[in-house]
């Protein structure tokens, strides 16, 4: 047989052996949970080469009783594995195919008569416990480890009154075990080694892959987020816009009726002085300045509403870059100015702090949530004081409500995506879930400080130089 012949042969026996190793994985599995099935196949396979050496060397020197055992376990692992092709029932299959490689090799022990004369047949039981290890978690793989102690220690309390079964007069058979045994043993320790590795590094390139995926969906949710933000402020907003809109028309239409009237009442002047002198064209101009005066004001109502929310939402700034907080917790009081005027005093604390380098439209979302917050919780009159300032190279914003505050078992799990607070005003969920993902990227802190009944403190930290602190030399967030 030439060389091409015997790569030929091999690539079959290998394509052979794959498809009997995937008798079990499901088209849905992972590449981990394909691993461990193909791995339970590849185990009993071995096990079974192991056992055919056994039974042969046992025929070869007439011992046909100890011959029966590892033929018994050929045969019960071949039903197992015809089981597990047709069931793909992993769990039941793996452990009885654990459990007939813990015991059979102390029956086969015992059946060649003890420690001695079998060459330590038992030591092919640990590799049950290995596979424990590899198939199952730790508190379920101890029990079999126990259960392995407890096979030794019954072995060597039965030792004497097994090794009449020996054969007298030759170390034949326990030369020919040892052999087996150490070379079978080292070769499927070899494959859990090598299960191991592969393991871990199925394990670490499905991590990154997770870690790739969790970043683009915080990334979804923090603008899913925003977009509800802003959502649910559309009704007030519409209601802001829609004041100053009604003003600009009712002043459109007072203008145009007082052109009107002007244009009739210079009709009837004959001179200058008659244009000068009349009563009725002074109140007519004076209308229309007023009318111009409150439509400037409206005019830049609408305007400040439109900034404000182009400001808070930022859309098309994903970049980092700097900005001035002020500026978004401000624009966040203006969307909110339809919940908070004539029922809630803001106060500004607003301190000497620097631009900060961020991604402003995430910040102010935010600051929106937390505000939106601080007003829900009060219910009447109220306060919300609003602090900033510099410290220890952060950038410090504290939001003070007189709100309705939290218990201490709400106030545990308020960045908790699945809690939901009944019959409370202060909102929990996505929104504050969002916040502490977006400070939790910003390299920052949002803290928070509450009782029941005596209002909610909330502490934004923030480095000053998000790209420093990324770099690993920023100051103490």
């Amino acid at each position: 047989m030439n060389e091409g012949e015997k790569q030929s042969l091999f690539n079959k026996l290998r394509i052979r052996f794959d498809r009997l190793a995937d008798i079990g994985p499901l088209p849905t599995d992972t590449e981990r949970e394909k691993l461990r099935k193909r791995f339970l196949v590849y185990v009993a396979l071995m096990m079974m080469g192991g056992g055919l050496l056994w039974a042969t060397i046992c025929l070869y020197y007439r011992l046909f009783l100890p011959a029966a055992v590892p033929l018994s376990y050929i045969v019960l692992s071949i039903a197992n594995l015809r089981y597990f092709a047709v069931s793909r029932r992993f769990g039941a299959v793996r452990s009885f195919q654990l459990l007939i490689s813990l015991v059979l090799p102390f029956v086969f022990q015992w059946s060649l008569g003890g420690f001695i004369p079998s060459g330590s047949v038992m030591l092919w039981a640990m590799t049950a416990i290995l596979g424990a290890l590899t198939f199952q978690e730790i508190r379920i793989t101890l029990r079999w480890y126990l259960a392995y102690i407890a096979l030794t220690v019954l072995t060597g309390v039965i030792d004497g009154n097994v090794v009449r079964y020996a054969s007298p007069g030759s170390s034949s058979p326990e030369t020919a075990l040892f052999v087996v045994n150490i070379i079978g043993v080292s070769i499927i320790v070899f494959g859990l080694m090598v299960y191991f590795v592969r393991s871990n590094d199925l394990a670490y390139e499905e991590l990154e892959l997770l870690h790739s995926e969790l970043i683009e969906s915080q990334a979804q949710l923090v603008h899913a987020e925003k977009m509800a933000s802003i959502g649910s402020l559309t009704a007030g907003i519409m209601h802001e816009i829609n004041t100053p809109i009604g003003v600009i028309n009712s002043n459109t239409d007072i203008s145009s009726r007082c052109v009107d009237s002007i244009e009739t009442a210079i009709q009837s002047c004959e001179t200058i002085d008659d244009v000068k002198n009349n009563d009725k064209l002074q109140q007519l101009l004076a209308m229309i300045r007023t009318s111009a005066r409150t439509t400037t004001q409206s005019s830049d109502r609408i305007t400040s509403l439109v900034n404000s929310l182009k400001n808070v939402a930022r859309l098309d700034e994903a970049a980092l870059q700097k900005t001035q907080l002020h500026e978004g917790i401000d624009s966040a009081l203006d969307l909110l100015s339809h919940e908070i005027e004539g029922r809630i005093q803001v106060l500004k604390e607003y301190g000497d702090i620097p631009q900060v380098a961020c991604h402003p439209g995430e910040l102010n979302q935010v600051f929106m949530t937390v505000l939106k917050n601080a007003v829900e919780a009060i219910d009447g009159q109220g306060r919300i004081t609003i602090r900033s300032f510099e410290k220890g190279g952060s950038v410090h914003v504290e939001i003070e409500d007189s709100g309705a505050g939290m218990a201490p078992e709400q106030l545990q799990r308020i960045f908790d995506p699945r809690f939901k607070q009944k019959g409370s005003r202060v909102s929990t969920g996505w929104g504050l879930f969002t916040a502490y993902k977006v400070m939790e990227k910003h390299k920052g802190q949002i803290k928070v400080e509450s009782q029941a009944g005596e209002g909610t403190f909330v502490t934004v930290v923030l480095p000053k130089d998000l790209k420093t602190v990324e770099n690993g030399d920023g100051g103490n967030v």
